[in-house]
């Protein structure tokens, strides 16, 4: 929810729309823990999340994808493109993402609770092969994406530096690849050695590690890869690619609503191709939305504001203002109209402050970034 639009200084509405759908299925998740949800309203709460992160994922490697492609294709690829490319990115995400952390260790120290694995969330290593800790859970996604793209860089620097003669396509392809075959042959092993039956497990033990999940963004870098190679024949067949997004997705509910797949009974579906195959659907509804005009100044308006904020909202709303407001407010004996006005408060500060937020401390940050921080992608 933090990658701005670089694949030209065109916004794209239709991608601003898939950003700020991700951040609203994110907070109407999260909203759960002051419902209690059960019964279809809890199930739509959990797809909802679980959609949000996975568009938020996809999303942001079709972006960088194209940006590493770009650059991986000058003359002499060296180090110091790396290093630029893999700078600008932790420029963009850590300085806000290490505020949250500082907020939430004080929180955490001034109410008594454990502080213990606090030093794995700077690295980025807090669920890099075991599950998060309940310490600040909805960051899993940031060292899923970041690690991902710091594996390519690393991996095309030593590529490019020992095949000097190769093809640049065929050594970012291969990259690209390999890495989502040692992913799928990882959910494998999992697959073959796991006795977990349990769905809260599994998105714990598979959908939220690193090494289960890289495939995910790397997906949406090879979806970038191919736009940059093959604008026009993707722009001309949209409709097509978005029919095959919506089968592919309708296949997904089948398996789950209609033919009852669990970890039960299909646990290589759940644990090997579930996953991957969400993160294709939504590349393929991508060309549609690159098409997808703004019905009107002022919805763009609004679309583009959520976006902005989208990535403050992220780390603000959950471990702290809601972790916050639940433990001030008691809400068990809430009837619904109290729950409706606590959820409409929580939404309303939650939006202030990530307004704050990204006005004050990320878009400074963003602008230093640009002006210092220049990557030569032409």
């Amino acid at each position: 929810m933090n990658d701005r639009k670089q694949i030209s200084a065109k916004r794209f509405f239709g991608l601003d729309f898939l950003r700020a759908l991700s951040i609203s299925l994110l907070l109407f998740s999260h909203s759960s823990w002051i419902y209690n949800s059960s019964g279809i309203l809890g199930k739509m709460q959990d797809a909802s999340g679980f959609l949000g992160v996975e568009l938020f994922i996809v999303l942001s490697g079709f972006l960088i994808g194209g940006i590493l492609y770009k650059q991986f294709l000058h003359e002499n690829y060296s180090l110091k493109d790396a290093s630029l490319f893999i700078s600008r990115r932790l420029m963009r995400v850590l300085p806000s993402y290490y505020l949250a952390i500082l907020i939430i260790t004080i929180l955490y120290l001034l109410f008594g609770f454990s502080v213990s694995e606090v030093w794995k969330y700077p690295l980025l290593i807090q669920n890099f092969a075991s599950p998060i800790p309940s310490f600040f859970p909805e960051s899993w996604s940031l060292p899923v994406k970041e690690m991902g793209y710091i594996f390519v860089v690393i991996l095309l620097v030593v590529l490019s530096n020992s095949f000097v003669k190769a093809s640049k396509q065929i050594m970012f392809l291969s990259v690209i690849i390999g890495l989502i075959v040692f992913t799928f042959l990882s959910k494998l092993y999992y697959d073959l050695h796991s006795n977990n039956l349990d769905l809260k497990q599994w998105s714990f033990h598979i959908r939220s590690v690193v090494i289960y999940r890289i495939d995910s963004v790397l997906i949406g870098v090879l979806f970038g890869y191919y736009y940059q190679n093959y604008q026009e024949f993707m722009m001309s067949k949209r409709k097509s690619f978005l029919a095959a997004g919506v089968l592919l997705f309708a296949l997904l509910v089948l398996c789950i609503v209609i033919f009852k797949f669990r970890l039960s009974n299909a646990s290589w579906f759940w644990n090997i191709f579930c996953l991957p195959l969400l993160s294709t659907a939504i590349c393929m509804f991508i060309p549609f939305l690159l098409n997808w005009k703004m019905p009107s100044q002022r919805i763009g308006n609004g679309i583009t504001f959520i976006c902005n904020i989208s990535y403050s909202v992220y780390l603000l709303h959950y471990s702290i203002i809601l972790f916050l407001m639940k433990y001030f407010i008691d809400t068990k004996d809430f009837v619904l109209w109290q729950m409706n006005i606590f959820a409409i408060l929580y939404v309303s500060i939650t939006v202030v402050l990530s307004y704050l937020m990204y006005t004050y401390f990320e878009k400074p940050i963003n602008q230093f970034r640009a002006k210092n921080l220049k990557l030569n992608d032409k």
